[in-house]
């Protein structure tokens, strides 16, 4: 900088200063005020070195010591009770001076976690969530398409959030299964997406089916555990345990990660049949899940008796223009009963009022959210 500054007071032009203020500027990153002041000698440059630790070496091994006995517990928790701690880990045998101990009980929970994140990175044994790439192994993944023969029971599966907008604390997850042949579907609240209550979900859709399911294709948009995707709900050892106890002859396959044409059919319902009802409404009381489940159960029976839908017979492309065009063909619009009675006859449903059925449905949804956000 002594040398910058020398030539900075031999330049004569304001042209050669700015080279040399943009030179001193890429050398060291300072801002360009402090340079500038810098080299017309006003402020001498000085390295902050900042304080001297507060907390010797052997404390920061100590701390970690104990962290990894109390089970990689959070400090925020492990602060809150680092005395008790100390003395659980001095009945072990382990002998804790009178200084170090006073460190550890002087320490922040932010200084702990500044000592422990390094050590993070491995994670804690016995996770349950560290297996969930070697069980996502185990499950074929591809397209839906290639599962479908044209008979019932070949199942997509996904979740759609109610979350309002805002995907913190806690709050209800739609379950949404949809069947390839028929687009027979059924609906079923989840909170929180956890592996029991996304199993007894599933369980609850699985046995209001009118058709045996014979493969469920689940949706998995995220490659790692700990991406924030969706599917990682569906890779878990409940749901494994209870297809193989309940369902030994379902096979069970998922999507490839950041392929949504993968689970085509189970996407193009989400917005039509969940969004249709629920909106962008946050639902996030746990006591009203009865409520939610009686609603879900009446809007699947709803969509599938009273609300017809169409199916692509076929996809050609178009030559007589340009860029990128399809022409597509569709069958006639049918209820997903109806197109379920042709391939299984169905005994005749009972009289059902589709505008009454309707009117119920919002006018529940309309108490449910009214009593949440009164």
């Amino acid at each position: 900088m002594l040398k910058m500054k020398a030539r900075y007071a031999k330049a004569k032009t304001r042209k050669e200063r700015s080279a040399l203020i943009d030179e001193a500027v890429a050398m060291t990153h300072y801002s360009r005020k402090y340079v500038i002041r810098l080299l017309n000698g006003s402020r001498r440059h000085r390295k902050h070195r900042g304080r001297k630790p507060s907390y010797s070496r052997d404390a920061h091994q100590l701390l970690i010591r104990i962290w990894r006995a109390e089970g990689y517990m959070c400090p925020l928790y492990l602060k809150s009770i680092i005395e008790s701690a100390i003395r659980d880990y001095e009945e072990l045998g382990h002998d804790v001076p009178p200084a170090l101990a006073d460190e550890l009980t002087r320490m922040s929970a932010s200084t702990m976690y500044r000592i422990l994140r390094p050590h993070h990175i491995r994670r804690a044994p016995n996770k349950r969530s560290g297996n969930k790439a070697s069980l996502a192994a185990q499950i074929p993944a591809g397209p839906g398409a290639l599962e479908e023969t044209g008979e019932p029971g070949i199942l997509q599966v996904d979740t759609v959030a109610l979350c309002g907008g805002d995907m913190r604390e806690s709050f209800f997850w739609i379950l949404h299964v949809t069947d390839a042949a028929t687009q027979w579907g059924a609906l079923a609240p989840c909170w929180n997406r956890g592996a029991e209550a996304t199993t007894n979900a599933l369980a609850h859709l699985l046995e209001q089916l009118p058709f045996p399911p014979k493969v469920i294709h689940v949706d998995r948009n995220a490659p790692e555990p700990k991406a924030k995707g969706h599917g990682n709900e569906f890779i878990n050892h409940h749901l494994l345990a209870y297809l193989s106890t309940h369902l030994p002859n379902v096979r069970l396959t998922r999507s490839r990660p950041y392929r949504k044409n993968d689970n085509n059919r189970i996407e193009q319902k989400n917005g039509s049949v969940i969004r249709a009802l629920f909106g962008d409404l946050r639902f996030s009381d746990h006591s009203q899940l009865p409520a939610l489940t009686q609603l879900c159960d009446e809007w699947s029976l709803l969509n599938n008796h009273a609300i017809p839908c169409t199916c692509q017979l076929s996809k050609i492309r178009r030559t007589d223009v340009k860029g990128l065009a399809y022409r597509r063909i569709i069958d006639t619009p049918r209820t997903p009963w109806q197109r379920l009675n042709a391939l299984l006859p169905q005994p005749p449903p009972p009289h059902l009022n589709a505008i009454l059925l309707r009117r119920r449905c919002k006018k529940t949804l309309r108490r449910l959210f009214l009593t949440q956000h009164p």
